[in-house]
Parts: structure tokens; C-alpha cells; sequence
């Protein structure tokens, strides 16, 4: 999957950068800057999402990791990832994230179904001033 974005990502950026040296009229300037916050924001997910491979040998690496399941406590209680612990996305808030997770430089890895709702959690938790998160693209799906 990443692979894919990362094609879409390099002809944005070919777009822009081609966009960016023939700007003749309002409406190619408008669509130069959509395109370059698009770019911007699209390189920043890009960034945090990481593969189930990768998630593991973070997890190896770090004994402090915290695998974070947003999915509800049905969808939890069906299956999840060993040693997860299950934060809905709707209850992420200060108060419950504080419970597991003591420092906010600690590596948080959350995931849900297919990556969606995990993204939204990854973007709270940031907003929350939590520094290391990551997402597990595509979710419990793509193992």
C-alpha cells in the first residue's frame, strides 16, 4: 500500500514542481497552492504510518512501545493484537491515554480495522502533545 503512495506522492510532486515554473493565470496559481498543502500534509501521514513488520520490530526493540487498538470493545473482544490494549476511538482522551502511557515521548502504535479510524487517533494523540505515534497501515486487516 505504501508503494502507492509513494507513486501518487512523486507525481504530485512532479505536478507541482512543473505548475510551479508556468503560473499564468489565477486559477493554475489556486491549484498550485491546493497542490503544495496537499503535498505537505500527504508526506506527514506518510511519515507515521508503518507496515506490521516494522511495527514488530519496533516492539522488539523498545519494551516500552504501547499498541493501541481504537476499534470498540466488541470489535476487540473478537480479535486483537497481543498485548494491545483497546482505547475506542471515541474515549481517546487525556485522562484514559495517561493511564498506559506515562511519557509523551513514548513510541504509541494504534490501529483499528482497516486504518481509518486509527489515523484520526494518531492525529488526537499529536494534538494531545504526544510526540512518537505511529499508525499500522491498513490496519488488523492487512496482516
Amino acid at each position: 500500500m505504501n508503494i502507492i503512495y509513494y507513486n501518487v506522492f512523486f507525481l504530485l510532486q512532479l505536478y507541482v514542481e512543473i505548475a510551479a515554473e508556468e503560473c499564468v493565470n489565477k486559477e493554475e496559481l489556486i491549484l498550485k497552492k491546493w497542490l503544495y498543502k496537499f503535498q505537505k500534509k500527504f508526506a506527514r501521514s506518510l511519515e507515521n504510518d508503518i507496515s506490521y513488520n516494522m511495527m514488530q520490530r519496533m516492539i522488539k526493540e523498545n519494551s516500552e512501545v504501547v499498541v493501541i487498538d481504537v476499534r470498540t470493545k466488541d470489535e476487540f473482544g473478537y480479535n486483537h493484537l497481543r498485548g494491545a490494549i483497546n482505547i475506542p476511538l471515541q474515549d481517546i482522551c487525556e485522562e484514559k491515554v495517561r493511564r498506559y502511557v506515562r511519557n509523551k515521548l513514548c513510541v504509541i502504535i494504534v490501529y483499528c480495522e482497516y486504518g481509518g479510524r486509527s489515523k484520526k487517533a494518531m492525529n488526537k494523540l499529536k494534538k494531545m502533545g504526544y510526540e512518537n505515534v505511529y499508525n499500522l497501515d491498513g490496519g488488523i486487516e492487512n496482516i
